[in-house]
């Protein structure tokens, strides 16, 4: 979705990108790469996290590609007999 949407929910949040990093569990420069629009997916943990120290669904975040027709650079564990949702920046 948008990417100014993240840094907006951050700030409201009173978090700078390092913290919202640690509290997700990542590194500061994936929350700046997705922030800046240059990371167009990941995993639907990681996605879940962020949206989980936020406070807000992840669907108000990122949008699950899945379904669609285009091929996604998603990269994460990939799981037996299931799917996994990814959502997208």
């Amino acid at each position: 979705k948008d990417p100014d949407q993240l840094r907006r929910w951050r700030n409201r949040r009173r978090l700078n990108q390092r913290d919202l990093a640690y509290l997700s569990k990542c590194s500061q420069t994936t929350i700046y790469l997705l922030e800046t629009g240059r990371m167009t997916t990941l995993s639907g943990e990681l996605a879940r996290r962020i949206a989980d120290r936020l406070a807000v669904p992840w669907e108000d975040l990122f949008e699950d590609r899945t379904s669609s027709d285009k091929p996604a650079m998603a990269t994460g564990v990939r799981t037996t007999g299931q799917t996994e949702r990814r959502p997208a920046a």
